[in-house]
Order: C-alpha cells, then structure tokens, then sequence
C-alpha cells in the first residue's frame, strides 16, 4: 500500500495509538511497526521531505482496519478543512489513526498521560503494561492506575461507543475531556473533542459557558445534541457549531501548541523533528477558522 500527502510524524505524534507501534529512525524519515493490537505486522515506511508512505500489510489486517490506522477513514475531514481554509498542503498532511479494536490500549493511554510526559513515560508504560501484563513505576499515576484497571477494561468491553464512554466517567480520573478523547481516538467521532489547554488558548469564547457536569453528561449518554444545556456548554457549543471538524481542529490545536516546544527524547526528535516551523502556520489558520465559526455567534468571539 502506497500512501503520499500525510505527515505520519504529526500524526503518530498526537496519537493515543503510539505506544502501540515501534519506530526507527532511517535516512530521511522513519519505520512504524503495529507490535501490538489490530493488525499487528503492519509495517511503513515515511519520507519527511516526500511525505511519501510505502505500507506492507498483513494478510490477517482487514482493508478497513488499515484505513482507519492509517487515518485514510478521516483524511477527507482534513482535506475539506484544508480547502475551507485555502491552506491544503498544511492542514491536510495530518490526519486522525483510530481503530475500535485497539479502545482499550487507547484507555490505558488516556489515564495514563495525565500530567506527566506522553512521549517519556506513556509510551513505556502502556507498551510495559500491554507486553507484561503490569508497570514497574512507583510514580503517582501508575500506583492510581493500578486500582482503576479492572474498571476501565470492564467499560471497554460493553461494544457501544457510547456506553463504554458513559462508563469510563464512573472510572475515579476519568472525566468529561477523556471520555471525549476516548470518543474520538477509539472510534474517529471527530464531533466530539477533548478541551486541552491547546484547544483553550485558540478558544477564547466571552460568553459564559459552563465547563461541563460530569454527573449531567453521564445522564444524556454525552449526547450533545440532546442534551438541554449543550447552548451554555463549552463542549455543547463546539459539539453544535463546529459538528464533525471539532475534532479535527482540536487535533490541529494540540499539534500547534506541542510544536512549539518540541522535546529531546527520541520520539519527539525521530517523529517531528523539522516540523516545528508548523506551528505558527497551525496556528494562525486554526485561530482564523475558528473566529469565521464563531463571530456570527451573538455575544461569543474566538481569538489567537
């Protein structure tokens, strides 16, 4: 399989998949290897200055299991927001990697980035964790993790995305923004979207919008649509107003803010190493996308 366009360093970059493949740095780019979950096998091969992917897939990996590892499912998304934004060749060269068959790896993912570094310590715990069975860690989050496992496997395993979601909010360190990272990430729901400190600093909305309740949004199925106070939500608001891209522009967001402050550990050197002058240019359409969502909204505004 032949794949040209799509930057898999932004995109593994960002992704709760990463601690599921290996990656090598060779002349001009990188290998990335699936060693664990679906299609396990899969094997690329990405040039930085071509943006040029040559896959070898599995007999075993179905062709719709590759489409959505590989974000071509989602890649459509990104090119209309490309087109949107007449900014195709920069926006467009990232994509979303999910797939379903991987949500809980993706959970452990999720819990397991909080407040600590996702490229040093995630990765290794996940992979740790996936390979042994258990993490050897003493840290905070590890020792937390641990009493919260049985849950979160019991929530991944009910085989309705919104059902799983609804029950990780009932897992002690889960809350509203993971549940919405899981929605997107395990299942490519790009309507829905974790509000990081990235996606908040291009958000700038003036109207009073309430962060939203976890207890509520257990009780709608975090249903935005149907919930009554998705109006005065901050998740509501972008659920409505920006529909399938929300994620998209999020996904965006954290790129341009990461990029900002790209680290020295292996895989922020081999993944986004060269990159880095994206992030302004993220940034600025992000920023402007946002602003022609928003400015027709009485009383709210979005700025850079």
């Amino acid at each position: 399989m032949y794949v040209k366009g799509i930057n898999y360093g932004l995109t593994l970059y960002y992704s709760y998949l990463l601690p599921l493949f290996e990656v090598e740095e060779v002349s001009g780019g990188f290998v990335f290897v699936k060693r664990r979950g679906t299609c396990s096998g899969l094997t690329c091969r990405f040039g930085k200055q071509s943006l040029e992917t040559a896959c070898r897939v599995p007999r075993a990996c179905r062709l719709d299991e590759v489409e959505m590892l590989l974000g071509l499912r989602k890649r459509p998304l990104f090119h209309e927001l490309g087109v949107a934004t007449n900014s195709v060749g920069v926006v467009d060269q990232v994509t979303l990697m999910y797939t379903p068959g991987d949500r809980t790896a993706v959970a452990y993912s999720i819990y397991l980035s909080q407040n600590t570094d996702y490229h040093v310590n995630t990765v290794k715990w996940v992979r740790d964790l996936l390979e042994r069975g258990s993490i050897e860690s003493s840290s905070y989050q590890v020792s937390a993790f641990r009493l919260i496992k049985a849950g979160v496997d019991r929530s991944t395993s009910i085989g309705d995305p919104y059902a799983e979601a609804v029950s990780l909010l009932n897992v002690k360190g889960l809350g509203v923004k993971s549940a919405k990272a899981y929605l997107l990430h395990a299942y490519g729901l790009t309507e829905h979207a974790p509000v990081d400190r990235h996606y908040k600093r291009l958000l700038a909305l003036s109207r009073d919008l309430r962060v939203p309740d976890k207890a509520w949004c257990a009780k709608v199925g975090l249903k935005c649509s149907t919930c009554p106070f998705s109006s005065r939500c901050l998740y509501g608001v972008l659920f409505n107003r920006l529909g399938a891209f929300n994620g998209v522009v999020q996904s965006l967001a954290f790129i341009a803010g990461s990029l900002e402050r790209v680290g020295k550990d292996y895989f922020s050197r081999t993944l986004v190493g060269g990159f880095e002058y994206l992030s302004d240019l993220l940034r600025t359409v992000i920023s402007s996308y946002l602003l022609g969502r928003f400015e027709d909204t009485t009383g709210s505004q979005c700025r850079g």
